[in-house]
């Protein structure tokens, strides 16, 4: 696989890799802040299927719930856990099909010149998109709260047509 890769260019390859792992990581921490938000609301049935707990969960042991809520700095305020499962579901729908068509892509060596830029700037949008899908807009904003948490999400989405075009000319 090293053979593979090393005909990347290195611009692309340090964005694809910088991208991936800077995804990998928001995926962890919206995943650890679903669990953080469960153990602060006590929703621990958002996005279950059913809308119900597992047994082992129902039945855990005070000291073992306590190390969680230890563990995850489980004080103060909390974004909703439905946000935080609507999110996760966001990433899991499109972010490993962005990185397996960058990866393609890359190992077939034929990046587009700008295709260093697309990897940013959908990274970047995927970020802007979970912070906004995340904050409460005021009253006099909620009418464009849709439009402009929308923006970066379709920017990404477009992003990533863009580079799969760029395979189909």
């Amino acid at each position: 696989m090293a053979a593979v890769l090393a005909g990347l260019s290195s611009t692309y390859s340090t964005a694809l890799t910088s991208t991936a792992g800077i995804l990998a990581i928001k995926i962890g921490a919206l995943n650890l802040l679903t669990v953080r938000s469960r153990l602060i609301t006590g929703d621990v049935s958002s996005g279950k299927e059913g809308g119900v707990s597992q047994p082992a969960e129902q039945k855990m042991a005070p000291w073992v719930l306590s190390f969680f809520k230890l563990s995850l700095g489980c004080v103060g305020p909390s974004f909703s856990t439905q946000k935080f499962v609507q999110l996760v579901n966001n990433a899991k729908e499109n972010e490993p099909w962005f990185l397996a068509l960058a990866l393609a892509i890359g190992v077939a060596g034929t990046a587009p010149a700008w295709g260093a830029q697309a990897c940013y700037v959908y990274c970047a949008c995927r970020i802007a998109h979970a912070g906004l899908f995340l904050v409460e807009f005021p009253e006099a904003l909620l009418p464009y709260q849709v439009l402009v948490r929308a923006m970066p999400y379709l920017i990404s989405v477009f992003t990533m047509f863009g580079l799969a075009g760029s395979q189909l000319m």
